[in-house]
């Protein structure tokens, strides 16, 4: 354990009740390279402000349900998509874990593919992962692309925020950031047959998930693959969750604790009446046979 994180999280604590000075800090801070060990990944170069939950806690603390969705659900024998690839850490993680025959990577980030392709190298998987710069919605061609180049090093289409500035720099007062980046569906990827069909399906794209979901409404209709999904707000999860329930999917997900002390459970339609708050479901796991769905987080 880096011997200086609990120093750091204290500080941050203190830091995010006194709003005004952590913008200031937050803008003021630089963005060098560093590397920091993530166990079971290796070796990893991030950025010290845009990447610092890499070293602030333990890298993968916020990944225990997700990885642990993925570990139940991916097989050695599958292709997997990683759709909201960052720095690489899922596709490091998906091919040092659960074996993953093959990845593909989908970023559309411009700043974030050099270090994607560097963190690849660096853990000896660059072989079994393609590096696919596009974003996945409901529309074919080049979109502008909301960049957070403050807080997580990632982005989303401009269709999620309406033009406004992403979240990370809205929270330091801080306008838009836009790129021009090409915008796919999955629908017609598969069609033309770009790229492998993906057994399974790691979702990440900072609310823009129900997008991607009806820009692939034929492939999830008529095919069975295997999806994790991290939702970002109340109304995006809920149409998600309809969208799954409406095309014959078992969904579990990670849930308010007050709904399951676990955090943990199988879901039913109902659940979509009983939601209110933006963290009552936040990763969900679906697949067409309940039986593939992991029973319990470790």
């Amino acid at each position: 354990m880096n011997p200086l994180r609990p120093f750091a999280r204290d500080l941050g604590a203190w830091v995010r009740n006194r709003p005004a000075l952590a913008r200031l800090l937050l803008r003021c801070m630089p963005d060098w390279h560093i590397h920091v060990m993530v166990p079971t990944v290796g070796r990893m170069r991030v950025r010290l402000r845009r990447n610092r939950s890499y070293w602030l806690r333990a890298p993968l603390d916020l990944e225990r349900y997700p990885m642990g969705m993925l570990r139940a659900m991916v097989r050695p024998e599958h292709t997997v998509w990683d759709v909201g690839a960052n720095l690489g850490l899922y596709a490091r993680w998906l091919v040092a874990v659960p074996d993953a025959r093959r990845v593909v990577s989908f970023e559309p980030m411009s700043a974030n593919l050099p270090e994607l392709h560097y963190n690849l190298a660096l853990g000896g998987v660059a072989d079994r992962v393609s590096v696919v710069p596009w974003a996945l919605s409901d529309t074919d061609g080049e979109v502008a692309f909301q960049v957070d180049d403050m807080q997580s090093a990632s982005g989303t289409v401009n269709a999620v925020t309406g033009g406004e500035a992403c979240r990370g720099r809205a929270a330091v007062g801080l306008p838009p950031l836009t790129e021009r980046v090409t915008s796919r569906t999955v629908d017609a990827i598969l069609q033309q047959g770009e790229l492998p069909m993906p057994d399974v399906l790691k979702i990440d794209v900072e609310g823009a998930e129900h997008l991607l979901l009806c820009g692939g409404d034929r492939f999830f209709r008529e095919s069975q693959p295997r999806l994790v999904i991290e939702t970002h707000g109340l109304e995006v999860s809920k149409r998600c969750l309809e969208f799954l329930f409406d095309r014959g999917y078992h969904i579990a997900a990670c849930v308010n604790p007050d709904w399951e002390l676990s955090r943990f459970m199988r879901l039913q339609r109902d659940a979509l009446n009983r939601m209110v708050g933006m963290y009552d479901v936040t990763f969900i796991a679906a697949s067409k046979n309940a039986a593939e769905l992991p029973t319990r987080i470790t």
